[in-house]
Order: C-alpha cells, then structure tokens, then sequence
C-alpha cells in the first residue's frame, strides 16, 4: 500500500461544476422499512456489502419515520452489491425493497411524465441497463 502520495491521489481536487460530496449514483433507497429499525441497525446491515458513508430515515414533521431510508455507498459497484443482496431481504420482520436512487427533482420529473402518459427523457438509461441486467440473472439462477 503507498504511503501518504497514494491517499493525497484518492482525494482528487473538487471540481468547481460539482459541489457536492459521493456519487449520487451509489446512493440506495429501502422501501417498506421497519418502524422499528433505526439508521445504525441499517448501517450494520448494509456495511458487508461495501463501505455505508451515510444512512439517512426521512421522518415526517412530527418525528414518525416514513417507512424508508437512503443508503449512501462509497462506490456504485459496492451499492449494485448491496442492492442484489438486500432486495426483498426481511430486516424485522419486513421484506424491504431496495433500488437505485434517484434525485429529487429527477423522481418528481418522472412521476409527472408518467401520469402525463409520456415516455419517460432525460437521464442516461445506465440505471435502467443495470436493472434489467440483474432481473435477467435472478431468472437464470
């Protein structure tokens, strides 16, 4: 392993367009989460996949979850790995669907053009490729 050189290299210079910290891209999403389950249990959960840089439950104003969380990776191979192995997992006693990410704005621009009856534009389809590559190799299993 190299010493100092070889950590001042990993952390490349931020480029000025993109402010923000980890790929977006490695970011998952658990569905029908467990009231019960809190972002440590998640974070145990989630980490023999790979390297969990932030669990994030959103709650509702008044302190109750909303039944799903964000799962942070540091790589996208490491979030493909956890999203294969967790998806329809139990966690208490929940199965919980796991899937890609998306922005904000991207979801809200994509449930409009779907209840619009448009094709879904925009993007770069990598995420749709990756889905489909993995539902075809849960059926030849």
């Amino acid at each position: 392993a190299g010493g100092p050189e070889a950590a001042a290299a990993a952390v490349a210079p931020p480029r000025p367009k993109k402010p923000k910290g980890p790929s977006r891209r490695a970011r998952l999403i658990v569905r029908n989460l467990s009231f019960k389950c809190s972002e440590d249990a998640l974070r145990s959960i989630f980490s023999p996949f790979g390297t969990v840089l932030e669990v994030n439950i959103p709650r509702k104003p008044d302190g109750k979850m909303r039944g799903f969380a964000f799962v942070q990776f540091r790589t996208v191979p490491e979030a493909a790995k956890a999203l294969r192995g967790m998806n329809m997992k139990e966690i208490k006693g929940r199965p919980v669907a796991v899937d890609w990410a998306v922005a904000k704005e991207k979801y809200q621009a994509m449930e409009g053009a779907q209840r619009q009856g448009e094709e879904r534009s925009g993007g770069d389809g990598e995420e749709e490729e990756e889905k489909e590559e993995e539902e075809e190799k849960e059926k030849e299993e």
